[in-house]
């Protein structure tokens, strides 16, 4: 039988829950399920939630809405809405999609935007230094946010870009679910990642940077496919 979701049965969001914007909702909501604070199956309810976050149904019934062309949760007559499964097969699917997608980033990309982007993404090495000597996985999954939010922007393309985010959270909720049993050789990686993409984006290589993000997500791909395989 399906859970629901109560304010008290789950920890509440870092900032104060937003206020009748669908749009923060839907982050808020689209981060629990991420980090898995949300389960596979779990049913949110539109009134609990609403009470939770102090507004009406409307904006509530907006964020899952969007959430659900996101693929992330699922709404069926009779059943109300529920957080989807997770299946490898389709996770692989979604990463062989984001291979090719990183790959046209340069073709698509937004040369004057490299600075802002460069910015951002130097602003993370301190941060992940500090995952080295703690397992933090707010700050882990915040890294990440800013990292795909930083070379998200570089992309010119309207309908790119919304495809190309929509699928990093399509897959990270699976991939995350690795990270805490992967902890040193993701922390790694991350740093690996980032050294590179600052190179690209100093070079005002924005090719690059696509081909770094590929790369990645591609070792990303082999590291959970391995981890399975061994049990």
């Amino acid at each position: 039988m399906s859970k629901t979701v109560t304010a008290s049965k789950r920890q509440a969001p870092r900032a104060a829950p937003p206020r009748g914007q669908a749009s923060e909702i839907h982050r808020v909501l689209r981060d629990r399920i991420c980090l898995l604070r949300y389960r596979p199956g779990e049913l949110l309810v539109e009134t609990e939630l609403a009470a939770e976050f102090n507004v009406s149904r409307t904006p509530i019934r907006q964020a899952l809405q969007r959430l659900d062309y996101e693929g992330l949760v699922e709404t069926k007559n009779g059943v109300g809405t529920t957080v989807t499964g997770v299946d490898f097969q389709e996770f692989k699917d979604v990463y062989a999609f984001r291979l090719k997608l990183s790959e046209m980033i340069g073709d698509f990309s937004k040369p004057d935007q490299s600075r802002k982007s460069l910015q951002e993404v130097e602003a993370l090495i301190p941060r992940i230094e500090t995952l080295i000597e703690s397992r933090d996985f707010e700050q882990f999954w915040e890294i990440n946010h800013k990292l795909h939010f930083a070379i998200n922007a570089l992309i010119g393309n309207t309908a790119m870009r919304e495809i190309h985010d929509r699928l990093y959270f399509l897959a990270s909720r699976v991939w995350y679910s690795f990270v805490d049993r992967m902890w040193d050789d993701e922390v790694r990686f991350l740093k690996e990642e980032v050294d590179e993409l600052c190179r690209a984006l100093r070079a005002g290589d924005l090719r690059a940077v696509g081909f770094v993000q590929r790369n990645f997500i591609s070792y990303g791909l082999s590291r959970v496919a391995r981890y399975i395989s061994t049990g």
